[in-house]
């Protein structure tokens, strides 16, 4: 069964629901993104869903041999220092804890509230490259430089796709070819509740 990442376009402060698109666990370049308002079996939403409701959803997945954790890794999922911030897209990011679903699918982020802030591969398949998405997202635009060593290695582009969503692309500067794709919420979540359902 082929899981799903369902991005919430979350509602505006006047409460004004905004579509959401769907985005497949495992990642397929310039195919991921879907039509979808409502969380069904298999997809988790970004900014709401929480671990304990990932960690239901996918309990067959990490069960398997499909998922190998390192040894070195304190476990699945995993804390994060409460001291790491990310610069992403211009945004600050602070992860808490890591949910790895394995090598074929995005690694799943979750802030202080327990609720879903980033999916992220590990290393983009394939041969997507900057134009290829550029011209897929007309508005993306040139982040931060990073550099290795004495030359420059990889820039950040990144594209909003929604008031609450960012798509940010770890593009390698020889060949301009993409590797790494990140979903980033970018909306305060809010705290989990005791009658708060987690999709």
């Amino acid at each position: 069964m082929r899981c799903a990442l369902t991005l919430a376009l979350a509602a505006s402060l006047a409460g004004t629901a905004i579509q959401a698109q769907t985005l497949a666990v495992r990642p397929s370049a310039l195919t991921d993104l879907g039509a979808g308002s409502r969380a069904r079996h298999g997809e988790v939403v970004l900014g709401q869903t929480t671990m304990a409701g990932a960690l239901r959803m996918f309990a067959e997945q990490l069960a398997s041999d499909s998922v190998v954790v390192p040894r070195a890794h304190l476990g699945n999922p995993s804390s994060i220092p409460a001291d790491v911030v990310w610069q992403m897209a211009s945004r600050e990011v602070r992860p808490r804890h890591k949910l790895d679903l394995g090598p074929d699918h995005y690694t799943l982020y979750f802030d202080k509230n327990s609720r879903l802030i980033v999916a992220s591969t590990k290393r983009m398949a394939g041969n997507l490259t900057r134009p290829q998405l550029s011209a897929h997202y007309s508005a993306l635009r040139k982040g931060r430089r990073w550099y290795g060593g004495d030359r420059p290695r990889h820039d950040e582009w990144s594209v909003a796709l929604s008031d609450c969503v960012t798509l940010i692309a770890d593009v390698l500067i020889a060949g301009e070819r993409v590797q790494q794709l990140s979903y980033l919420y970018t909306c305060p979540s809010r705290a989990s509740t005791p009658s708060s359902p987690s999709p």
